[in-house]
């Protein structure tokens, strides 16, 4: 409990730290203070929307890291944490803190030898939310042009390429990806793996499918040699976004998730075994 107490206040120190001094990118929405899920969502959607009231549209692929938190180099942690003007006394108590660490694996009867652990940042650590994201905050810096931004939330991230139809939106993201000092390069910098197969990409537009890809077929994103879905609705944050914003699948979704809830509720209320309406 002390340790927890003791990582809780430096954690609330840097933070008012990282919060007066700014070196956060603007785009950075998670685990701030003053600043929520919906928030982020809000960003989104005004992005999108202003961008149709222009006549265009909006492609966003939606990145995964593989194992964010537990394969983050411990060097470059401390190299983030100077560059944002970290004072060096809160550095050098999170490297005693992250140096030497040791872990068994156990599972039925059996117990590991103790492993070294030589990266990662501790999940559940009052320090952990705000080391991440002066973690990733580079990847969220990467956005060159007017037609290209990135939005993040702790390791959640995503990349979003305006333009006047799928094939200029698909460029500009596989440059944002692959060009130098893009998401690639920061991925390889930062041992954070992105995990291609749950890449998703989403075309935001009013327009229909024929309008946007006037050739024979659609284009396709690909990056690093394979392939990159593309779905009509996304889950975001636990919302679930579609392609047009109309909300029906996030209203399909809460329906149906009520519904299972007053299911149980009923079951609570039977006549012969179930609660009194008072307890209810």
């Amino acid at each position: 409990m002390l340790a927890k107490l003791f990582t809780a206040i430096i954690a609330e120190n840097i933070t008012r730290l990282v919060e007066k001094e700014q070196p956060l990118p603007e785009n950075h929405y998670g685990g701030r203070p003053g600043r929520m899920t919906t928030d982020m969502v809000h960003v989104l959607v005004d992005k999108i929307k202003s961008t149709w009231r222009k006549g265009r549209m909006v492609s966003v692929l939606f990145l995964d890291v593989e194992g964010a938190f537990p394969n983050a180099v411990t060097d470059r942690l401390l190299h983030n944490l100077r560059k944002c003007r970290i004072p060096e006394v809160y550095t050098k108590v999170i490297w005693l803190i992250l140096e030497g660490r040791r872990t068994r694996l156990r599972f039925d009867d059996f117990i590991s030898d103790p492993i070294w652990i030589d990266n990662g940042i501790g999940q559940g650590d009052p320090l952990s939310m705000v080391l991440y994201i002066l973690y990733n905050a580079d990847l969220l810096d990467i956005a060159l042009n007017p037609e290209e931004e990135s939005l993040g939330f702790v390791d959640n991230a995503m990349i979003m390429a305006e333009g006047k139809n799928t094939k200029e939106t698909l460029n500009i993201i596989t440059d944002f990806m692959e060009r130098d000092d893009s998401s690639f390069s920061w991925s390889t910098a930062h041992n954070s793996k992105f995990e291609i197969d749950k890449l998703a990409l989403v075309h935001f537009s009013k327009r229909n499918t024929n309008e946007l890809n006037p050739g024979p077929a659609a284009p396709a994103l690909r990056l690093k040699e394979r392939l990159i879905k593309t779905v009509s609705s996304y889950k975001y944050l636990g919302i679930h976004l579609d392609s047009k914003l109309n909300w029906s699948i996030q209203m399909q979704k809460a329906i149906s998730k009520a519904t299972a809830w007053i299911l149980l509720f009923q079951r609570l209320t039977r006549p012969s075994l179930g609660m009194s309406p008072k307890h209810m």
